[in-house]
């Protein structure tokens, strides 16, 4: 596969539909990490495999970007987010790790993360609302962790926009790294249907950016519960009154087929049609 026509999930292109309560996570590092990318994976087992890879802290910076409100498909195309691309298919050379899970079942926080690079490393965390727009212009020293809170994406014409001006934000950071020292970045997202459900819809004065958080965008995106799909809500084109007529019309065209096997395998032969004169004779004979 060409890495350089660019989709962030080339891997499982064919199937990044198949799970609507998935969504991707993304790891690139400048620095040598055993990581290996996957179709399918459970976050428990994405957690453990970073536990295991970054164990020895290679790097001195870890950008941990948490996405809400995602799934696979938002990343298909060139334009999604440009640089998180140029990062994951080769075109930065000075990534030396890549890791891509295209469907990421369960959640995984970036608390999570965040907790284990920590305990691992000894870090200090800077965390960044991105909905705020203002982050400090140096990070400290190294170890350090910078969590990014990103918005929510919004549903509708605005949506690819958002994510890419959401990938813009999250490399400025990473531009205002220190050039020497090495870093790994950390693409988390969560699907909208495991975004809060309680949450309703209002509308105000405050920011875009800041409603954006607290719209409930679960809703838009909410399923019938896999225990209660029955054959008629899961294909609504089939309704019980043709669900019934086809039947009946399959048991007519049983006895239908039945009837005539049984007039074509009648055998009656032409002599039972003729009239027998041999009684008639005898009988003028006497």
């Amino acid at each position: 596969m060409r890495l350089g026509n660019f989709s962030l999930l080339a891997l499982g292109a064919t199937t990044t539909s198949a799970f609507r309560d998935t969504s991707p996570f993304f790891l690139a590092s400048t620095s040598e990490i055993l990581s290996t990318s996957a179709q399918l994976k459970t976050a428990p087992s994405i957690l453990e495999d970073l536990s295991t890879g970054l164990n020895g802290c290679p790097s001195d910076y870890y950008v941990i970007a948490s996405q809400p409100g995602v799934h696979s498909t938002d990343f298909a195309t060139r334009k999604s987010a440009p640089h998180l691309g140029a990062k994951m298919t080769g075109k930065d050379k000075s990534i030396r790790s890549k890791m891509i899970v295209n469907e990421v079942e369960g959640v995984l926080e970036a608390k999570y993360i965040q907790e284990l690079l920590e305990k691992e490393c000894g870090a200090e965390s800077t965390v960044i609302d991105a909905s705020s727009g203002t982050y400090p212009a140096d990070f400290g020293a190294e170890p350090r962790i910078i969590l990014i809170d990103l918005p929510v994406l919004p549903l509708g014409s605005e949506r690819r926009h958002r994510l890419s001006d959401n990938d813009g934000l999250l490399f400025d950071i990473i531009e205002r790294l220190p050039e020497s020292k090495g870093y790994t970045i950390l693409y988390v997202t969560s699907p909208r249907e495991f975004e809060n459900s309680n949450a309703d819809f209002y509308q105000s004065d405050e920011d875009p950016i800041h409603m954006d958080l607290k719209r409930d965008y679960s809703a838009h995106g909410r399923q019938i519960p896999a225990s209660s799909k029955t054959l008629f809500r899961e294909y609504r084109l089939l309704t019980p009154g043709i669900f019934m007529g086809f039947l009946a019309t399959l048991v007519f065209l049983i006895i239908m087929y039945v009837g005539l096997a049984a007039l074509s395998s009648l055998e009656v032969p032409y002599a039972a049609f003729e009239k027998d004169t041999s009684a008639s004779v005898q009988k003028k004979q006497q």
